[in-house]
This record gives structure tokens, C-alpha cells and sequence, in this order.
């Protein structure tokens, strides 16, 4: 217990530094390369290199800080845990995989980083030792690597510029679009974007501080600042791939949150939304305000998640929301950090989600874009709020039903909740009178009435299907509900062509008659060869007589 609290007094220093670094860099447009050169080779250069600008150390000191809050958390909601040090380790190495892909501005060294998430990442969602949780550990993985892959294949094309560091590509004023568009490939894998999607609530099997560290702040959000960093060298073609792809996810998520009874599910599709609004705010031209987002996103949604661990460890483990209800009178400290992130979620005004979210919908608003993405971008706003109002529903109106409230008191838990909820409420009008963002608010009044007429429209379209008695409404909520049938084509519809194929194979050399035909065969042909050099090389006569017939054949033909 000492130790982690000695890790979480230093997490959180290294987020006041950090942050405090960040702003000066950013107000005076510093950034610093620090480099260790290990040695030369044929006038090649191999050197390790640390890129210190304000986006690193802004989003570095944020991640630091909801590392402290986890592993604070986690003295509570892991204590009774038999491997609770190995729980601690794989976290801290979590943690470690993000300083390397952050600060790393050489692609060779960032993919240290980017694989070592990937593979943390497994060891932390098959943690419980489950199948569910094995499975679950194993699209994870397998769509992870497909990632990796991605990047490998864009680090191979770097090779025709000369360099691997990306501080160096910035130099040219556009790059192949082979390696731009496997790069992006490999930040939708790693940020869970369709058709990458079904990972993302299949990982809800880890830990619930896990959850929250990887699902906030750190895993999922590699994608958007490799993205981020390059996104000067994304062309027309590449932004309207990224467009219909964002919105798509957003979709997706929106309808899966919407008809989802799993919490930590739940949470984890409105995750996927607001990666995907992020991107689309970078692809229209407003990538500073998609990593201000990212960053107020990571703090008020890390609190959700560690919310909802305390309501699924008080409720002895269930995570329907059916099953809830009543909350508010029987926990009311975390119900009212639950809302507040929840309210930070939905963009009520003046929390911090409000200060991003509504400048990136003004902008979007304000340039040049397709009046049909236009809509789908507000409807998906319009989804956000339904499937918050639903989730406020289940948790605090509902009546209990027959779930028994474990009553759990725990100090550390709520010290962590605490802290978060505190930044959840300053962060995001801290970081725009901090950095001196100037942006100006504009907002036609014909938009703001767009989602009154979602609302309008979606209430009569569903009530029209309920009279008709439809069997296409029931249809279309067994494939909104299922992701659209992304888990089904991603992991059973592939895996299955694998392991029939394999089965088979065993079934016809292992369990066959290959293997007595062709590997007794064998066998006794290596052993009876084996038996006659043995018998040679232990006579020393025959030995001798082969020598000296062999030094014979040799002198006659010369």
C-alpha cells in the first residue's frame, strides 16, 4: 500500500510539472529534442529522441494524473484481490508503453509504445481468468496487431525519406499517400473506428480502473494524436475516408449505447463516439480543439467509468441497469460525480465538456460541409443525449427491483472520485483561459432547433412502428443492438473458417492413419539409420576399413 502511494504522490507532481512545462511551452511556442546517441554504424545514426512540445507534455501530464486517480482507486476496488501486485505492475507498464508513444517522435521507437499498449492491454483483459474474458482478450489482440501490422508497413515506407522521425517528415510539404493512409489505418484500429469497432465493449472484461485508464486516456486515444500530428499531410481523398468513417462510428455507437443494458458497455460506446467527433473535428480543419477535447474527455470520462465500478462493486457485481435504480438516495456522493461527468458528457453548459464541444459543433457548423453530414452530425449529438437520459433513467429514477445495495465504505475510492470531480468542472475553462485559445461564438438559430426536430421526428417514427406492429422494427433493433453485426464478422465469422480448417487437419494427421503411415514409417527409418552409425562409429575396425576405402576413392580420383 505504501508503494502505491508513493507512485500516486509521484504521478500527481508529474502532472503539475508537466502541465505548468506545457503552458510555458505553449505561450512562448517552445519545443525541445533531447537525444542520446548509442553509437554509429556505416555513417548511420542510431539515437534515442524525446520530442517535448505542449501537445506531449499537455497530454502526458493528463495522463499521469488519471494514472494516480487509478491506482488510488484501485487500494479499494482491488484490495481483496489474490494478484493485486501483478494488477499494479501490468498498470505501471500501461502507463510506461504511454510515456514512450507520447514523447517518441521516431516511428521505430514510438512502435515500442503503440505494441507494448497492445499487449498490456490483453494481459489486463484476460486479468480475471475467464472465458469470456479470454475471447474477449483475444479480438483485442488479434485487431490490436492488425494495427501494428498497419504501422509496420508505414514505418517501411519512411524508409525512402531517409528517417524514421516524424519531426523530420514535417519538413516536406506532403508525403506518399500509401504510408499517410496506412498510418491512419492503424490509428482507426487503435481508436476502436469501424470497421475496427467490436474490441472496444468486448475489452469491458478487464478491471474497472483498467477500463478507465485505457478507455479514457490512453489506449484509444493513440489513434487521435498519431492523427493529430499528421494531420497537415492528410489529403481531400483521406478526409473524406476519415468523414464517412467518423460518422459511421458515431452512428454505431450512438444505436449501440441506445439499446446496450451493460453499464460499463454503455460507457464504453459513448467512449467510441467521442472518438469519432474528435476525429471529425480534426478532419474539418480544428485538430487543436479535438486535442483540447481529447484531453477534457479523458478526465470527465474516467470519472464515469470509476463511477460506475463503485455502482457494480456495491451492486455485488451486476452490471445491468436494469437492475439498478434509486441511486441517488443510496449513494448520493458518487451519484453526484456520476452526473456531473455524465452532464460534461452531454455538453450542458458551463461544465467542462461544454467549452470544447460546443466550439467544435459551431465550426463544423460554420464551414463548408455536405448539408446530409451535417444532420447525421447533429443526430449523433441528438443520440448522445438519449442514451445519457436513458442511463439517468435506469440509475436514479427507476425503483430498485430486486438487487440487494451492498453498502461499501471505502476512502480511497471516493479520495480518487473526488479529485476527478473537482477537475471535471475546472479543466475545461482552465484550458482555454490558460492558453489563450481566442474563438468566437456563432450560432445560427435555425441549428439549434435541429435537435427539437430529431426529437419530434424520431418520437413519431417509432411510435408509427409500434401501431404497425412491424416485424422490420424488430429487425432493425436486433442489428442496431448487435453493432451491426461487426462482433459477428470480426471474431466468429473469421475465426470459425481457422479453426474448422485446423480441426480437420488435426483430425486427419493426429487422430489418423497419416500419422501411423507416415511418421511410424519414418521413425523407424531415422532409428534403424541411427542404429547402423551407432554400430560404425563404436567398431574402430570397420571404422578404420571405411577411412581407408574412402582415402582410396579419393586418390584414384584425383
Amino acid at each position: 500500500m505504501l508503494f502505491v502511494l508513493n507512485i500516486n504522490f509521484f504521478f500527481f507532481f508529474v502532472f503539475i510539472l508537466f502541465f505548468l512545462v506545457g503552458l510555458m511551452f505553449h505561450l512562448y511556442q517552445l519545443s525541445l529534442l533531447l537525444t542520446y546517441n548509442f553509437f554509429f554504424m556505416n555513417s548511420c545514426n542510431f539515437s534515442l529522441i524525446f520530442l517535448l512540445d505542449w501537445l506531449s507534455l499537455m497530454f502526458l501530464s493528463v495522463v499521469f494524473l488519471i494514472s494516480g486517480c487509478v491506482f488510488l482507486y484501485s487500494l479499494g476496488y482491488m484490495s481483496g484481490d489474490s494478484y493485486v501486485i501483478r494488477f499494479y505492475f501490468l498498470v505501471f507498464l500501461f502507463v510506461c508503453s504511454m510515456f514512450f508513444l507520447i514523447m517518441m517522435p521516431d516511428l521505430m521507437c514510438l512502435i515500442l509504445g503503440w505494441d507494448g499498449l497492445g499487449l498490456v492491454s490483453y494481459c489486463l483483459v484476460i486479468y480475471y481468468q475467464s472465458d469470456v474474458s479470454l475471447s474477449s482478450g483475444y479480438l483485442t489482440l488479434f485487431i490490436n496487431r492488425l494495427g501494428d501490422l498497419f504501422l509496420i508497413l508505414s514505418i517501411c515506407w519512411c524508409m525512402n525519406y531517409g528517417c524514421w522521425h516524424y519531426f523530420y517528415l514535417f519538413t516536406f510539404d506532403n508525403l506518399n499517400i500509401y504510408m499517410i493512409f496506412f498510418l491512419i489505418l492503424a490509428c482507426l484500429t487503435k481508436s476502436a473506428q469501424f470497421p475496427f469497432s467490436s474490441w472496444l465493449p468486448a475489452a469491458m472484461a478487464a478491471p474497472t480502473p483498467v477500463s478507465s485508464l485505457v478507455h479514457s486516456s490512453t489506449l484509444v486515444t493513440a489513434g487521435v494524436y498519431l492523427i493529430i500530428r499528421f494531420s497537415k499531410f492528410l489529403s481531400s481523398d483521406l478526409i473524406f475516408f476519415l468523414i464517412n468513417l467518423s460518422l459511421l462510428t458515431v452512428l454505431l455507437s450512438g444505436f449501440g449505447a441506445l439499446y446496450e443494458n451493460d453499464l460499463s458497455k454503455i460507457i464504453a460506446f459513448s467512449t467510441m463516439g467521442q472518438l469519432s467527433f474528435m476525429i471529425f473535428s480534426i478532419v474539418m480543419g480544428s485538430h487543436y480543439l479535438g486535442f483540447i477535447h481529447l484531453l477534457i474527455h479523458a478526465i470527465f470520462k474516467s470519472l464515469l467509468f470509476l463511477c460506475s465500478g463503485i455502482f457494480i462493486s456495491l451492486l455485488m457485481g451486476s452490471q445491468d441497469i436494469r437492475n439498478m435504480g434509486n441511486l441517488g438516495l443510496q449513494s448520493p456522493l458518487i451519484s453526484s460525480c456520476f452526473l456531473i461527468s455524465l452532464f460534461s458528457l452531454c455538453g450542458v453548459p458551463f461544465y467542462s465538456g461544454f467549452f470544447s464541444k460546443d466550439l467544435i459543433i459551431e465550426l463544423v457548423v460554420l464551414s463548408e460541409i455536405n448539408f446530409f453530414y451535417l444532420l447525421i452530425f447533429f443526430f449523433s449529438i441528438y443520440l448522445t443525449l438519449v442514451y445519457s437520459f436513458r442511463l439517468f433513467y435506469f440509475l436514479f429514477i427507476c425503483k430498485i427491483n430486486f438487487m440487494i445495495f451492498n453498502l461499501i465504505d471505502n476512502k480511497y475510492m471516493k479520495v480518487s472520485c473526488l479529485f476527478l470531480l473537482f477537475m471535471s468542472i475546472i479543466f475545461g475553462s482552465c484550458q482555454f483561459w490558460l492558453l489563450d485559445l481566442c474563438y468566437v461564438n456563432v450560432f445560427d438559430e435555425y441549428y439549434k432547433f435541429l435537435i427539437i426536430f430529431f426529437f419530434i421526428y424520431f418520437f413519431i417514427y417509432f411510435n408509427v412502428f409500434t401501431m404497425l406492429n412491424m416485424n422490420l422494427s424488430s429487425f432493425i433493433v436486433y442489428f442496431l443492438s448487435q453493432m451491426w453485426f461487426l462482433p459477428f464478422f470480426s471474431s466468429t465469422f473469421i475465426v470459425s473458417k481457422f479453426f474448422n480448417k485446423s480441426n480437420f487437419l488435426f483430425s486427419l494427421i493426429d487422430l489418423g492413419w497419416t500419422e501411423y503411415l507416415v511418421f511410424t514409417t519414418i521413425y523407424n527409418l531415422i532409428k534403424n539409420l541411427n542404429m547402423h552409425l551407432d554400430s560404425l562409429h563404436l567398431n574402430s575396425l570397420k571404422m578404420y576399413m571405411l577411412s581407408y576405402l574412402m582415402f582410396i576413392f579419393f586418390i584414384l580420383m584425383i
